[in-house]
């Protein structure tokens, strides 16, 4: 298996190559990676303990920056080198304070030799998933401690087939997993991977920490919605939004009632789409909005504002999940707000927990998109469920203190 491996990295590095021609993404991640090489050779040697963080992309990073925070709580002049597969997590982090960023090498052995000898960290951690077994291994060869932070596995994740032992060895000489559901642990175990702990979902922290930030969301907004019950629409596509035109063709809207749709594709053509769609119930844009009397429909035609809005809202539509893969709940849980979704939830644990814990509400097409919507947009119920809706969040944010102190080695 580590030579078919090797001989998959040489394929999947020279196709990302090629594919350079015609993409600009894959061009950014060979062009990116090329360029740091001198900037890697010339390193300074660290002076303090210095951590290694990888993330896949920008949500990971995400997910690591309370770590980052908690560390540097405990050791302030700890050094963090942050590692990022993808150019959207590379070029979007905001860095922190003593955090440097690279791209992370493809995972050869040579690559990954080279990567820890220039880089020489005292611990890494890898955040959710990423699985580079050369790279693991050559942690493992340099005895530098490698941890799992916010650690995630599914059923039938390739992890625990029979054919990834390579993978799972690797995983085997880990520090630790701090998981983030009692699914987790328990498919750890059963690999018998080592030190595997419940520590709960960081996003849900993150999240709490986000919204103690978002206090400028602007006043013709806080005017449009306020007195009144507002139904939001957040990272919609098609889907959701045909779904709520059948809901207004069948039941309109009361008076104290009315929408906000942050759309995931704010081009020209489809706000202008979403405006044609929506005419007949009274529909302006944000940059352009001038509150009309008749207007129960403000399309959010802007990047960056949606999270600050699910606080202005009753209930939310969370746009994803009729395609490739559900977007951000959290965010709405965080406001007290109950959540309606789409049917492709497999990769996405905390759908499940919203609909067990009856503050989510799963659809399977865009009927019943528009009936549900039409259940809990008017029902008396709504502010209890609100209620419930944040306890579930206030539950679910993680203690991470021991984890960092575990990480740190502190007694």
């Amino acid at each position: 298996m580590k030579v078919i491996y090797s001989f998959f990295i040489f394929v999947f590095e020279g196709l990302i190559r090629l594919a350079g021609i015609f993409s600009p993404k894959a061009k950014e991640m060979i062009d990116g990676r090329k360029s740091q090489v001198d900037l890697l050779n010339k390193l300074p040697k660290k002076t303090n303990k210095r951590i290694w963080i990888h993330a896949a992309s920008l949500g990971e990073y995400e997910m690591g920056i309370p770590l980052i925070e908690e560390i540097a709580k405990n050791e302030p002049s700890t050094e963090f080198i942050i590692s990022f597969f993808s150019p959207s997590g590379y070029k979007n982090a905001k860095l922190m304070a003593n955090c440097t960023k690279f791209y992370l090498p493809f995972d050869s052995e040579k690559n990954a030799r080279k990567w820890i000898q220039n880089i020489d960290p005292d611990i890494a951690i890898f955040i959710k998933y990423e699985f580079w077994p050369n790279l693991i291994n050559a942690c493992h060869q340099k005895t530098i401690p490698l941890w799992y932070w916010n650690f995630l596995l599914r059923d039938n994740h390739f992890i625990l087939k029979p054919w990834a032992t390579f993978w799972q060895n690797a995983l085997k000489k880990c520090a630790g997993f701090f998981a983030q559901n009692n699914n987790t642990v328990a498919l750890a175990k059963s690999l018998d991977l080592p030190n595997a702990k419940l520590m709960g979902d960081i996003r849900y922290l993150r999240t709490q920490k986000l919204q103690l930030q978002l206090d400028d969301v602007p006043q013709e907004i806080k005017d449009f919605t306020k007195d009144k019950c507002t139904l939001i629409l957040g990272s919609s596509w098609e889907s959701e939004e045909d779904g709520l035109v059948k809901y207004l063709q069948n039941q309109g809207l009361k008076e104290n009632q009315n929408i906000l749709i942050a759309p995931h594709d704010i081009s020209h053509s489809h706000i202008e789409e979403i405006e044609q769609k929506f005419k007949t119930f009274g529909v302006e844009r944000f940059s352009t909005f001038e509150n009309h009397l008749n207007t129960k429909i403000l399309i959010i035609d802007s990047i960056g504002l949606l999270s600050r809005l699910y606080a202005l809202s009753d209930l939310a539509v969370v746009g994803g999940a009729f395609g490739k893969g559900l977007h951000n709940i959290i965010e709405a849980s965080a406001a007290g707000v109950p959540v309606i979704f789409g049917p492709n939830t497999a990769k996405f644990p905390e759908a499940k927990e919203f609909v067990d814990a009856k503050i989510g509400f799963q659809v399977s097409s865009k009927d019943e998109l528009a009936q549900t919507i039409n259940i809990y947009f008017n029902s008396s119920e709504l502010p209890l469920l609100k209620q419930k809706t944040r306890a579930h969040f206030d539950k679910c944010i993680p203690q991470i203190e021991f984890a960092v102190k575990e990480i740190l080695n502190i007694k």
